[in-house]
């Protein structure tokens, strides 16, 4: 006789559909590869408006056993802010916050044999009281994002509250991963958790957030037969996906268009805000597309990928999506992070704006050295970075505790 599959409680901020951002993608791919092996419940703190899209994750990933969605996500003010700081251990975890939200993870969590907490500020949910195994699933450093976005800000006032949030973010992370039997977290995350909370490698396990690797299937792209064309991709509404795109635009564009009138830049994603949309429509041959529902059309035809970064941390999904793709790929150190991937021979890693803008012309014009360049991009993604392989590792790693 079988043996019954264990109980797993998933508990996550958002509604993890559609999968069309990075956070999205990796938990629904991960969701949809634990029901074969556990008896899943899952528990989102908003995303219970979107009907549609909770009935299409439920016949999306029909191994579900129970799905809670509530719709608790306080808007981004300055009063919510002050509030957070006085009521709660983070601003993101005041704005998940609900006592319902909590009641029902605390009856699920004392019937499951297992907890993943997705995102540092769902363990605030977790009751003190509970002593079961729990697992931490880290999507970022993220004490590092709220102190990256204080460096971008320009007023005293705004940077020591980012800068105050920071600590406090930083105080959550740690808690998180004390009180969890283990973390899974990207390499380029347990070193900024380790050196910045003290803690020990012990207690973290090796997760990668990636992007679409079915990518890897199409057949390579053509580029010289290909227009001088620019492909960019990202959820414009993330301010380091904004902030790159628009330093990129602002700075590197020109010298490119200048030096390349016919070439055009594809930008792909929603949520821009007043001055990047302005930026966009006033600058010659920057083309805003939007949100984009199939990307492939637009990837077809472009010569290579950006991912101009500036800050943030984790794994870049975009990144992985350009070399799964076979697009040459120009990115930042910040863009690479985490990813085995070396200048010049899988990617071009570049920071510095004369350096970008010179090494996408380098590559619009010199598509022999491109190919050759994405085609080992292209080779160390699939050997290295797919899904098959990491989920297995998470599910060995989650079976060893139980």
């Amino acid at each position: 006789m079988s043996q019954p599959k264990p109980t797993l409680l998933y508990v996550t901020t958002e509604l993890p559909y559609p999968p069309d951002s990075g956070g999205r993608i990796k938990s629904f791919r991960l969701l949809q590869f634990l029901t074969a092996h556990f008896n899943v419940k899952l528990i989102c703190a908003f995303g219970g408006k979107r009907k549609k899209a909770v009935q299409a994750l439920k016949e999306a990933i029909p191994g579900l056993q129970h799905m809670q969605v509530f719709d608790n996500h306080q808007p981004r003010t300055g009063i919510n802010f002050f509030i957070a700081l006085m009521t709660a251990p983070s601003f993101n975890a005041f704005r998940i916050y609900s006592k319902e939200l909590e009641t029902m993870i605390k009856w699920s969590a004392e019937a499951s044999d297992v907890v993943i907490v997705d995102h540092a500020e769902t363990i605030d949910l977790i009751p003190e009281e509970f002593k079961g195994k729990i697992i931490y699933h880290s999507h970022n450093a993220e004490f590092k994002l709220w102190s990256d976005f204080a460096t971008m800000r320009g007023t005293f006032l705004t940077k020591w509250m980012l800068e105050w949030e920071a600590s406090r973010v930083k105080q959550l992370e740690r808690y998180a991963i004390k009180r969890s039997t283990f973390t899974f977290a990207a390499p380029n995350d347990q070193e900024a958790l380790m050196s910045e909370l003290g803690l020990e490698s012990g207690q973290f396990r090796t997760t990668y957030h990636l992007g679409n690797d079915a990518l890897l299937k199409l057949d390579p792209i053509d580029l010289e037969s290909n227009k001088k064309e620019v492909f960019y991709a990202g959820t414009l509404s993330w301010e380091p996906n904004r902030d790159g795109i628009h330093w990129f635009i602002q700075n590197c564009w020109p010298k490119i268009y200048a030096k390349e009138p016919n070439a055009i830049l594809n930008v792909c994603g929603s949520g821009s805000d007043k001055a990047l949309s302005s930026l966009m429509k006033q600058t010659k041959g920057v083309n805003p597309l939007g949100f984009v529902d199939d990307l492939e059309p637009i990837m077809q035809k472009c010569r290579c990928a950006i991912v101009p970064l500036r800050f943030g941390s984790g794994m870049k999904i975009k990144t992985f999506d350009a070399l799964y793709r076979g697009l040459p790929l120009v990115t930042t150190s910040v863009g690479a992070e985490g990813i085995e991937i070396e200048n010049k021979k899988h990617a071009y890693i570049v920071d510095e704006i004369d350096a970008f803008a010179e090494t996408v012309i380098s590559v619009l014009n010199d598509t022999k050295t491109a190919t050759t360049l994405r085609d080992q991009g292209r080779l160390i993604s699939k050997e290295k970075y797919n899904y098959h392989s990491m989920l297995n590792s998470m599910l060995d790693d989650i079976s060893a505790i139980l």
